[in-house]
Formats: structure tokens, C-alpha cells, sequence
């Protein structure tokens, strides 16, 4: 508290200048006037819009023998932490009205193996793969694309539009484009920096997984915690809860997705589809792409930018 200052943990986005934001914004408006064009003169129809996103998972052992009080730390995507071991989730959601999530794991392992020694990838409504970090990369993104539990293939002439982040893992080349013809799917990109209000999983989907996975997370804990599964014995112990292994994590994300799948707003509608409709990937419950059916923060940035919603085209 030296001088009035005090340390803080960043979170959500970076902060940009005013031109910056207003460039984004602009953007943003422009890709909305794409997607409203898309959708009524049929280039999109949303049963085949898709979105897939990544978001990191790290899951804390707990030692000492309480549950520490949630907001200790305030970081995105991390909200507990299990030593070196981090689980990376990549959701799917699909349009139209059947839109679902569809996961599929990524755990850290150093020589990329699959399957893992003693993790069998048999757990229903979900599946792994694994790399050196734990994260999403190339590698595993045309893994990814490549397995038939996270990405279906179409049928005759039926084609996917995958809209996807800036990522380097979500770049093209020609191992990803081969993948991507085989199961009939075009990348779409979305503008850049601006995921957090255009991507269905970043806005709204994500979150409702975590929820969900923290509530089974924390009552396993709270189990084993009465149960006294601590590590060891003695003042050389490290004090922790046994690690309940990768297979038991496989389980918990299949839980988690299936709640969210099952779960409905007050007007009986899923959170997968609401999210689509929200960022503009689907049509509304009416049949038809409007403005009302987007977010508050999207319709402001319309309103905001009408000229560019119009057809202005965006400088650099």
C-alpha cells in the first residue's frame, strides 16, 4: 500500500486507444451487416453455422484441509489451478434449431501420446487428444477435425461454415484444408479482437460449462475432503487430495456439457441456440435474422455505426 498503490490481476481484455476501439467497433458493425446479408439471401443457413472456441481449465488439489473462499484470484479461463497440469476444452456449437455443445479435451502430456497410457477415450459425449502444452495448437486442431465424436462429416452436398477466432492454431495450410474438404467445412474468421462480443462459446456458452463444472468439482472436493483421501501422512506429506486422474476429468466434462445441453431460458429455449442468435450465428425464434435479437452491446455498436451496418466499408 506504498505510495497508494496496491497490485491487481488482469483481467478480461487488454485495454486499446480510442481509435483502436473504435476501429473494432466499426468492424464489428460490418461483419453483422455480412451475416444479416448471409442469412437472407440463403449463403448461411443455420443448421450448418458452427462455432468452435478453447478455453483453458486448471484444477486445484486443495491443500490444507478447507475449500478457500472463491475471487482469491481473479484470472480468466483459470479459475483453480492443480500444479503443472492444465486441461484445455474445445467446444463446438452447432446452429439452428438443434444447436448443441459438443467438447472434446486436450491434456498435457510431453510426447503427445493418444491415447494416453491407462485413459482409455470411451467416456460417452466427449473425447481427448493431447499435446506438449495442453493447448490447442495446429497439430491438434486437425486432430480435432479428424475425429468424429467433435465434428461430424455432412452428407451429399451439404456444406459447414466453421467460424473461428484468430488463433495460429485455427490457420489454414494444406493438412487443415484437406481435413476441413473431407468433412465439407469453410473456415470463416471472425474480426479481430473482437471475439468476446461476436463468438457464441466466448460470450455466453463457456461460462455456463464452468459453472457447471465447478459445482461437480467442488462437490467431489468437499467428498474427498470428508473422506480424508489426503496424500500421504506425516510432516514430509504434501497435504493435498489424491489426483483423481484424467479419466475422472473426461467424465466431469461430459457432465458439465451435458447439464448445459439440457438446461432451457424462461422461454424454453437452450443456452447453445441462444447464443447463436445472440451473436448473429442463427436465425431468431421467428425464422428471420434482426437486429432485436442480438446482444444489448452488439445493437449499441449498430446503432453506433449505422453507416458501416449500411455498406461503408471499413478503412484501415
Amino acid at each position: 500500500m506504498a505510495n497508494n498503490l496496491v497490485t491487481r490481476h488482469q483481467t478480461g481484455k487488454l485495454a486499446v486507444s480510442p481509435e483502436k476501439q473504435e476501429y473494432i467497433e466499426k468492424s464489428i458493425a460490418y461483419y453483422m451487416r455480412y451475416l444479416k446479408r448471409a442469412f437472407q439471401s440463403g449463403e448461411l443457413q443455420e443448421e450448418f453455422v458452427e462455432n468452435d472456441d478453447e478455453t483453458q481449465f486448471v484444477f486445484n488439489m486443495d491443500s490444507g484441509r478447507t475449500i478457500g473462499l472463491r475471487g482469491d484470484e481473479n484470472v480468466k479461463y483459470a479459475y483453480v489451478v492443480s500444479g503443472d497440469e492444465r486441461i484445455t476444452m474445445m467446444v463446438r456449437i452447432t446452429g439452428g434449431p438443434h444447436a448443441c455443445i459438443a467438447p472434446m479435451l486436450v491434456f498435457k502430456n510431453e510426447n503427445c501420446s493418444y491415447p494416453i497410457r491407462a485413459v482409455p477415450d470411451t467416456v460417452p459425449g466427449v473425447c481427448y487428444r493431447s499435446g506438449k502444452k495442453g493447448w490447442m495448437d495446429n497439430r491438434v486442431f486437425q486432430e480435432w477435425l479428424s475425429e468424429p465424436r467433435a465434428i461430424r462429416a455432412l452428407q451429399n452436398t451439404q456444406r459447414r461454415v466453421l467460424f473461428v477466432d484468430n488463433c495460429s492454431g485455427h490457420n489454414e495450410n494444406e493438412s487443415v484444408q484437406k481435413c476441413l474438404g473431407e468433412i465439407k467445412t469453410e473456415l470463416r474468421k471472425f474480426p479481430l479482437n473482437a471475439t468476446d462480443l461476436v463468438q457464441p462459446a466466448d460470450s455466453f456458452a463457456i461460462s455456463k460449462i464452468k459453472d457447471a463444472c465447478r459445482r461437480e468439482w467442488d462437490t467431489y472436493k468437499a467428498g474427498e475432503i470428508a473422506r480424508g483421501s489426503w496424500m500421504g501422512s506425516g510432516p514430509g506429506a504434501s497435504g493435498k487430495l489424491k489426483n483423481p486422474g484424467k479419466g475422472f476429468f473426461l467424465k466431469l466434462a461430459a457432465n458439465a456439457v451435458r447439464e448445459v445441453n439440457n438446461q432451457r431460458d424462461k422461454n424454453g429455449v437452450s443456452f447453445a441456440r441462444k447464443s447463436m442468435i445472440r451473436t448473429g450465428l442463427s436465425l431468431n425464434l421467428n425464422g428471420l435474422w434482426e437486429e432485436k435479437q442480438l446482444s444489448s452491446e452488439l445493437q449499441a455498436i449498430i446503432s453506433k455505426h449505422r453507416v458501416h451496418f449500411n455498406g461503408q466499408e471499413v478503412e484501415p
